[in-house]
């Protein structure tokens, strides 16, 4: 697809809290939030995402867009797990396969230490269990490595299908064959791909468009959003279980988001069953504190027997049930009561 005319407009800018806070009055996402989810404080995780492009400049990007003109967004690093360089690693994405395992030989769990500490049984999840917890679960992007959020508008305007990848790159400015543009084609291979049978599946190419796939699976405006936010200076170290503010009841069926590497802010979500959660208070040998958020799977047995979680816990499908922490950077939605 050819344009006439050609303007590069950057939509990524490095925002410090200042500007933010100065902006967020006139972000139609911001908006969209405290309308539809007035009681429900914003994470972290999501708040930091959120584009400072006001009504106004909203309109005018679309309106370039719809002249065929280019909005580029600048290339984001499709080795980093939030999306520009300078972010962590994605260790958890790598080995997940948005279940968090997969069929990794023992050969990788021996060589990345993170991922074979990264499960743990239900049984552990107590008071006074001591944990080693790795910075690349704990860590989120620094605020010059994050992609945003596109308003709604916006996202929906550049085409978000595998069929459609090379209109999306044009609209974008991204070379096609570039590192960026093959990120983007698996994030959509994920997105467009079979959901498990235990699960609802949903790619989010907004926060609007996040909450109303939440609020609509779970059947209420009314939600809690819970995130893991533990401090964390060291590689590793170990945490230890201090209390358990909160835990579901068996058969709850939270959504939780992933983040994924893309041009802009595009998060996986999934109703899982199952599964019960919990938040959980987190003190490390260096003092610090903070609040983890557990993932307990009661049923396994559909799992991959060479599940990665098998492997390290030496446990089988259908058996004791298998428990995680959300990772930073990541939420999990249930209802408020």
């Amino acid at each position: 697809m050819m344009f006439s005319t050609v303007l590069v407009v950057l939509l990524y800018v490095v925002v410090g809290s200042e500007a933010m806070h100065a902006k967020s009055s006139t972000s139609p996402t911001l908006s969209y939030w405290h309308l539809n989810l007035p009681t429900t404080p914003i994470p972290d995780a999501l708040r930091e995402l959120i584009s400072p492009l006001s009504y106004e400049k909203t309109s005018e990007l679309l309106d370039a867009i719809r002249e065929g003109k280019k909005v580029s967004m600048g290339e984001p690093d499709p080795t980093s797990k939030f999306g520009r360089k300078g972010g962590p690693d994605s260790l958890v994405i790598k080995a997940s396969n948005r279940n968090y395992g997969s069929s990794a030989d023992d050969a990788d769990i021996i060589a990345d230490p993170f991922l074979s500490t990264f499960y743990f049984l239900e049984k552990d999840l107590h008071t006074g269990t001591k944990l080693t917890l790795y910075s690349t679960l704990l860590k989120r992007s620094s605020p010059d490595s994050r992609v945003f959020f596109l308003p709604r508008r916006l996202a929906e305007a550049i085409p978000f299908s595998s069929d459609k990848l090379s209109v999306a790159l044009e609209k974008l400015d991204i070379s096609q064959g570039s590192d960026t543009a093959l990120a983007m084609n698996q994030t959509l291979k994920r997105c467009e791909g079979p959901a498990n049978s235990w699960e609802r599946k949903y790619c989010a190419t907004s926060l609007e468009s996040m909450i109303d796939y939440a609020t609509s699976t779970l059947g209420t405006s009314s939600l809690n959003v819970l995130e893991t936010n533990v401090p964390c200076k060291l590689e590793s170290q170990k945490y230890t279980i201090t209390a358990i503010p909160f835990q579901s009841k068996s058969g709850s069926k939270p959504v939780v988001c992933h983040s994924e590497t893309y041009a802009y802010a595009v998060y996986y979500c999934h109703e899982s069953q199952h599964i019960t959660t919990a938040r959980v208070s987190l003190k490390g040998e260096d003092g610090s504190s903070g609040e983890g958020v557990a993932v307990c799977h009661m049923d396994t047995s559909g799992w991959n027997p060479q599940h990665l979680a098998f492997k390290v816990l030496n446990v089988k499908p259908g058996g004791a049930p298998v428990c995680h922490f959300v990772p930073n950077g990541e939420v999990l939605w249930l209802p408020a009561h």
